[in-house]
């Protein structure tokens, strides 16, 4: 009797259960989250589950709580009872931020970067570029796994950073600050990790850039931990300033597209050759030079001294572009017919188009233009802030300073892709050969004019000179210091000969621009193609 009264009363809930397993979702937050996971990515579960159950999750995320724990507890006995009185949570953010960045910058990229590599080692990787997914999808699955266990090492420290809030020293705002920083600086390890692991394709190679990454990590945590020591006992003692906003602002955009463009050339990396990720990756570039060319003008009028700064973008951006250019310098140089099918079709579509397609010469061409236009952007700009141009040649000169860098950039690039045509296009790994190519060329035009220079002078201290001309940062320097006076002869011989590599590399760089598009083949159920592809019946014993 029991049992039968109990059966309508348990009718609801199986019907409601039944609901849920079987019916559509009908509130608006159920719809999203159905929506949501058939749509997430399926490289993020497989990474995430492998990643919670690893040995190295287990031990760096019960490692970190032990460890916050145990200083908050040490801070604690040692400053009592001056905390009750005296702000203190500035000192106990250090630690806790300290504690949190090793995990954050150390281990999560080189799992991201052992992640990948294990897919070559496993064997795995064949099966994921069978599938469905695209290379961008797979490294943007592995890059948000890594972005979730940098949330659960976040949410395990924030009860730790609401007691250093609670302890005065700080506000909020400059807290969220430095926390956001910390997690950009792990995002772009984590994508600077995953780059370098889609590069790395031998066993042999493997080890020698995980020995590499691992030291350049520890060595950025070591630089992050001094810099925000310093940076938060400067903002507690002195209180936040609208020009560290501004510039924590700028570096943010900026190392945003810098890590889109690291995405986009890690896909490139892993997928097939034929696959065009070269326009994709320039226009991240343009969109980065342009980022940096808006925030150095900002930065220009909220700063006293503006020409130390605006040479400071410069030279960041020459870095910048050289390092891209040097990798870039090793594409084949050949398009494909299907990169040929999408190329521009009118005079003005190809004038501002196929700077955008593969291949090594448009590469250097893009290159040259994108900086040669960010250098006359910035000489216009300071000629216009200063409304003189007493300073056009003189000391700290910005124009000169950026037609130096953009005569480096034209003459090592330039260098690198002359001596790149002389490998064969059969040479496996032409992207870190050309980056090879252009360190050794650093090396030898930096390192053999200086050991020339002292064994000349006897092994004592010399004067700049044009044997130096080859020597950028010695270069730059000294035109920051003395502009033209000094350097003009140095000067005019590294424009001659930047203009004479870039010629040369013009003339060998006409066949890709007269590259025009070729028409895409019939479609299947097109009556041209049955008739292409129809066989006729042929008499062996006919005459």
């Amino acid at each position: 009797m029991n049992a039968s009264l109990s059966q309508p009363n348990d009718a609801p809930a199986s019907r409601q259960w039944r609901h849920y397993l079987l019916d559509p979702p009908q509130r608006g937050w159920q719809r999203w989250w159905d929506w949501a996971a058939d749509h997430v990515n399926p490289i993020v579960i497989k990474e995430v589950r492998q990643a919670l159950k690893s040995r190295q999750f287990s031990i760096s995320f019960c490692s970190t709580l032990i460890v916050a724990f145990v200083w908050t507890i040490a801070y604690i006995a040692v400053n009592v009872p001056r905390i009750y009185f005296l702000p203190s949570g500035h000192s106990l953010l250090v630690g806790y931020l300290i504690i949190l960045t090793f995990p954050l910058v150390v281990v999560i990229p080189y799992g991201a970067f052992r992640s990948l590599c294990a897919e070559t080692e496993d064997s795995t990787f064949e099966l994921l570029s069978i599938s469905g997914l695209s290379a961008v999808q797979i490294v943007q699955g592995k890059l948000a796994s890594s972005c979730l266990q940098v949330m659960l090492y976040l949410s395990a420290m924030t009860p730790c950073i609401v007691l250093t809030y609670l302890l005065r020293g700080l506000d909020l705002l400059t807290t969220i600050l430095f926390l956001v920083l910390t997690m950009l600086l792990s995002l772009t390890a984590t994508v600077v990790g995953l780059t370098v692991g889609a590069i790395a394709k031998g066993k042999l190679m493997q080890l020698g850039v995980s020995v590499m990454l691992l030291t350049v990590l520890l060595i950025v945590f070591a630089y992050w931990m001094g810099f925000t020591a310093a940076a938060i006992g400067y903002a507690a003692f002195r209180g936040g300033e609208s020009i560290a906003w501004l510039v924590a602002l700028g570096i943010g955009s900026i190392l945003l597209a810098g890590n889109a463009t690291l995405v986009r050339a890690a896909a490139a990396a892993i997928d097939f050759p034929t696959e065009n990720h070269t326009t994709a990756i320039r226009h991240r570039l343009l969109v980065l030079t342009i980022l940096i060319t808006f925030w150095q003008f900002l930065l220009y009028g909220s700063v006293s001294d503006q020409g130390p700064v605006i040479n400071a973008f410069l030279t960041m951006h020459t870095a910048i572009i050289a390092i891209i250019g040097a990798i870039m310098m090793g594409e084949k140089g050949i398009l494909s017919p299907r990169a040929q099918r999408t190329l521009p079709q009118t005079f003005l579509g190809r004038m501002f188009r196929s700077w955008f397609y593969p291949g090594a010469g448009l590469g250097y061409l893009f290159l040259i233009s994108l900086h040669s236009a960010q250098v006359i952007a910035t000489g216009a700009f300071d000629v216009y802030c200063r409304n003189t141009t007493t300073n056009l040649w003189g000391t700290e000169s910005v124009l000169l300073v950026g037609i130096a860098c953009m005569a480096y950039l034209a003459l090592y690039l330039g260098l690198t892709r002359l001596l790149m045509l002389l490998i064969p296009l059969s040479v496996p790994l032409r992207k870190l050969w050309s980056l090879f190519i252009f360190m050794l060329l650093l090396a030898i035009l930096h390192l053999g004019p200086l050991t020339a220079a002292f064994y000349w002078h006897d092994y004592r201290s010399f004067d700049y000179g044009m044997h130096q001309v080859f020597n950028v940062p010695w270069t730059i320097t000294e035109i920051m210091s003395s502009g033209w006076v000094t350097t003009a002869p140095a000067l005019t011989l590294l424009a001659v000969l930047a203009g004479v590599v870039f010629l040369i590399n013009l003339s060998f760089t006409t066949r890709d621009v007269m590259l025009i598009r070729i028409a895409a083949p019939p479609p299947a159920d097109d009556p041209r193609q049955a008739s292409l592809g129809s066989a006729k019946v042929v008499d062996p014993f006919a005459d």
